[in-house]
């Protein structure tokens, strides 16, 4: 082959390769992050500014899809189901893998199923209620309900989670015989707190931030160690004279068996979204504080939780209704 038959075999197979390049990602499939809840809440909103930032990182598409039932289990059991190869994702709250074990016969191990890839946000929780009900302190409150058992009756963020188990401890702890009323969703039971069916409500302070701040429902105490920045008018249930506290967090999952070095990018690419200053201008937004811990990290929280919750639940005694 002379030179100029080489140069023009060589441009030939470059160009080939290149054009090939792009043929094949678009052939992939895109990567899936699914939610377990309906839309319309604060992780919704976070989970796709992350997909959006993880899509400018990666360079390739990454889509959210709401798979919601059972308290996020579903997911979770479609998560379990998919291919050990990086492209199908979770974020999801930590009470379907720390609280739901203690309640219900699962279709999946909460550690063995699952590969934690990144923790990316932290909450607190706030007890609220209705503008109507007459009382702006737990002490208040609780005289309230003794005084009308119609108000005896309250929605938490998730059965069995931490939020739910508070409010079971302090209804146990005054004598109120306070009933859960299960909701599938938070947007359901707030259309009925805000219409005032349901008269109180206790879950992640991020989604009831807004509605606070207009004066539309009523905050009573937050479940943190201190105030919330976001709330910092609102006192802990501590300061009320009440030992309860609780807290949540967000975090992201693979299957288990996912390959280390797919694990250790997608983490990379996770908490590098979560630390980006236009999403933590959300979170503030939102009422949510980003956290950005890795895999071995993620792990040990999961482990701490679900020994609280273990603890919480077998003292409160609850059975779930489903």
């Amino acid at each position: 082959m002379n030179r100029s038959s080489f140069l023009r075999a060589l441009v030939a197979t470059t160009l080939a390769a290149a054009c090939a390049l792009p043929a094949a990602a678009q052939n992939r499939q895109p990567i899936r992050i699914m939610l377990g809840f309906p839309p319309g809440a604060s992780g919704d909103t976070l989970t796709r500014k992350l997909a959006e930032k993880m899509h400018a990182s990666l360079g390739e598409p990454v889509i959210v899809e709401n798979r919601p039932g059972a308290g996020g289990r579903i997911a979770l059991e479609q998560l379990k189901a998919a291919p050990r190869d990086g492209r199908t994702l979770i974020f999801t709250p930590n009470t379907p893998l720390t609280a739901a074990p203690w309640l219900y016969e699962l279709r999946y191990d909460p550690v063995k199923d699952f590969q934690p890839i990144a923790q990316v946000a932290s909450f607190g929780y706030v007890f609220v209620v209705n503008p109507t009900v007459k009382a702006s302190d737990l002490k208040q409150f609780a005289a309230a309900v003794k005084a009308d058992p119609k108000l005896a009756f309250y929605a938490a963020a998730a059965p069995g989670g931490g939020a739910h188990m508070a409010l079971d401890t302090f209804s146990r702890a005054q004598n109120l015989g306070m009933s859960y009323v299960g909701y599938r969703g938070t947007g359901n039971a707030l259309t009925d707190l805000l219409g005032g069916q349901l008269p109180t409500f206790v879950g992640n302070t991020a989604d009831f931030v807004e509605f606070i701040r207009q004066g539309k429902i009523k905050p009573l105490a937050t479940l943190g160690e201190k105030r919330s920045r976001f709330l910092p008018e609102v006192p802990t249930f501590k300061e009320q004279g009440f030992d309860i506290e609780s807290s949540g967090w967000f975090a992201v999952y693979a299957p288990a068996g996912t390959p280390a070095d797919i694990v250790q990018r997608l983490s990379r690419t996770v908490i590098t979204a979560a630390r980006d200053p236009e999403v933590k201008a959300l979170a503030d937004g939102l009422g949510l504080e980003m956290t950005g811990l890795g895999p071995t990290e993620l792990a040990a929280a999961q482990k701490a939780e679900y020994d609280i919750s273990g603890m919480r639940i077998k003292a409160s005694g609850f059975k779930p209704q489903e």
